[in-house]
């Protein structure tokens, strides 16, 4: 008689767990890739990009590219604990200079000046800009 108390018990208990983890899951894959506002760096979709610039598949994929590895070289600076600030900013400047002189290969001036104000927002605001 004792044994199906244990079992129901078990049961509870396994229902209990297979509902928690469905919720971690859901929660896990609502989340946008970086974990969530802030984490994801400056980055910029290649459909907002499309839409915001009016420029080609190709070249949404060029820009997300050189963004992209810039951004990656530029945060293994910032997290050097070892070198001052000015140290991470006069080392920071000539990937920045690059980035944008490669930027110039793929966008016109207006494009250029626009991706700079939804980067400007981008850091004012904490989040991509939203698709038009």
């Amino acid at each position: 008689m004792s044994y199906y108390p244990k079992l129901l018990n078990m049961k509870k208990l396994f229902a209990t767990m297979l509902v928690a983890s469905s919720f971690i899951m859901l929660q896990a894959s609502a989340q946008p890739p970086g974990g969530g506002p802030g984490r994801g760096g400056m980055a910029i979709s290649k459909q907002t990009l499309m839409d915001s610039l009016q420029i080609s598949s190709e070249n949404a994929d060029s820009v997300v590219a050189i963004r992209s590895a810039a951004m990656t070289q530029m945060r293994s600076i910032m997290t050097d604990q070892s070198a001052s600030m000015d140290d991470k900013r006069a080392k920071a400047k000539p990937i920045r200079d690059e980035m944008q002189t490669n930027l110039k290969k793929f966008l016109t001036e207006d494009q250029m000046k626009k991706l700079h104000e939804m980067e400007m927002n981008m850091r004012q605001n904490g989040k991509p800009p939203q698709q038009q």
